[in-house]
C-alpha cells in the first residue's frame, strides 16, 4: 500500500487559530524573504495586531472553507483508489501539519508517498514552502520514499475542469460571449526575478483555459501588497480600463485557486464584483464558483499519482 498527501495552507477556525496561523505563514522564509530575526518580529506584530480582523473578515463568509473542501477532496478520493492508496491532508498553517501526516504514515508502515500541493501553479511562496517542509521532516524518516507532484497546470484534466466550470456559469448566469479575466494572487516581482515560474505559469493556464473555451481573456493579479513591487495589473485596475471600453461582460476565473477561500468569497464576491458592477451600467462582471468536489478534478488526482 502507498501513501497520498494532499496539501494545502489551511484556514483558522476561531481567533486564536487566525494569531497562529498568520504568525507561523509570515514566519515561512518563502512568505517573507527576510533574515529570521526579521521574519520572527513580523509574524509577531502582524499576529498579534491583525487577528481580530482577519477573523472578522472569515466570520463574513461563515468561516474558512478550505478545511472542509480537503477534507471532502480527501475522503473522495480515498474512495476512488482505496485498493492501492491510503489518502491523508495536511495543512503549512494549520493543524494537521505536514508532520503529523508524515508520522502517521510511518506508524502505518506506509513509505512509499506521494505528495500533491494543491496549487496548480508552482511557486516558490505555496509549492516550494511545502517542499522545504517535507525535505526538513524527511530527515527523521530516512526509509521515506516521497514524490512531489509539483504542479499540474498544464494537465488536459485540469483544463478540462476550469472549461466545465466555465461553461455551466455562462449557461447558468445567461452570459453570451465574455471576456475571461484570469485573476490569480500576486506575489512580489523579486521573487520572480530569483526564479519563479509562477507568472509564466498562470499566463500559459490561461491561455489553454481560454483557447479550450474558444474566448478572448486577460490575465490579472490580486491581494498585491504594493502595485509598484508586487505582480499587476491588479484585478481592480483592470476592470476599471476595461469599463471605459466596449467590455459588456467580464467572466472572473480564480485560477490560481482549487476550493473557496478568503480571497475569493470575501475579496472578490463582496468588494470586487460588486464594485466592477457599478462602473458601467452596460457591463455585467460575474465570478466562476469552484466547484466543492468535481469528478474531472478527482480524476486528474488520480492521474497524477498513477503517472509519478
Amino acid at each position: 500500500m502507498k501513501g497520498v498527501l494532499l496539501v494545502n495552507m489551511g484556514g483558522p477556525e476561531s481567533p486564536e487559530e487566525v494569531k497562529e496561523f498568520l504568525k507561523r505563514m509570515f514566519l515561512d522564509k518563502h512568505i517573507i524573504a527576510a533574515p529570521i530575526f526579521v521574519r520572527k518580529f513580523l509574524s509577531f506584530y502582524i499576529s498579534t495586531t491583525r487577528f481580530k480582523k482577519s477573523w472578522a473578515r472569515y466570520q463574513k463568509i461563515g468561516g474558512t472553507p478550505i478545511k472542509k473542501i480537503t477534507k471532502i477532496q480527501t475522503n473522495e478520493l480515498q474512495c476512488k483508489v482505496a485498493n492501492n492508496y491510503i489518502v491523508k491532508y495536511a495543512y503549512s498553517y494549520s493543524k494537521p501539519f505536514i508532520a503529523d501526516a508524515l508520522i502517521d504514515f510511518v506508524k502505518e508502515e506506509i513509505n512509499d508517498i506521494s505528495v500533491i500541493p494543491l496549487y496548480p501553479q508552482r511557486s516558490i511562496t505555496t509549492t516550494d514552502s511545502v517542499i522545504y517542509d517535507i525535505e526538513k521532516e524527511k530527515k527523521q524518516f530516512p526509509k521515506l520514499k516521497i514524490n512531489v507532484i509539483a504542479e499540474f497546470y498544464q494537465n488536459s484534466l485540469y483544463v478540462k475542469y476550469w472549461k466545465d466550470a466555465i461553461d455551466s456559469h455562462i449557461i447558468e448566469n445567461n452570459v453570451h460571449k465574455p471576456l475571461l479575466l484570469f485573476s490569480a494572487h500576486s506575489i512580489p516581482k523579486s521573487f520572480i526575478k530569483k526564479g519563479d515560474t509562477y507568472q509564466k505559469a498562470i499566463e500559459e493556464s490561461a491561455k489553454l483555459i481560454s483557447e479550450s473555451c474558444n474566448l478572448s481573456y486577460k490575465v490579472s493579479y490580486q491581494s498585491g501588497m504594493n502595485p509598484k513591487t508586487w505582480l499587476g495589473p491588479d484585478t481592480k485596475d483592470l476592470i476599471r480600463e476595461l469599463a471605459s471600453k466596449s467590455i459588456n461582460e467580464i467572466v472572473i476565473i480564480p485560477i490560481s485557486f482549487i476550493s473557496e477561500n478568503l480571497e475569493t468569497l470575501y475579496d472578490i464576491d463582496q468588494f470586487i464584483v460588486p464594485e466592477a458592477n457599478k462602473l458601467n451600467s452596460k457591463m455585467k462582471v460575474s465570478r466562476v464558483q469552484i466547484p466543492v468536489v468535481n469528478e474531472t478534478f478527482i480524476q486528474l488526482l488520480q492521474n497524477l499519482i498513477d503517472q509519478k
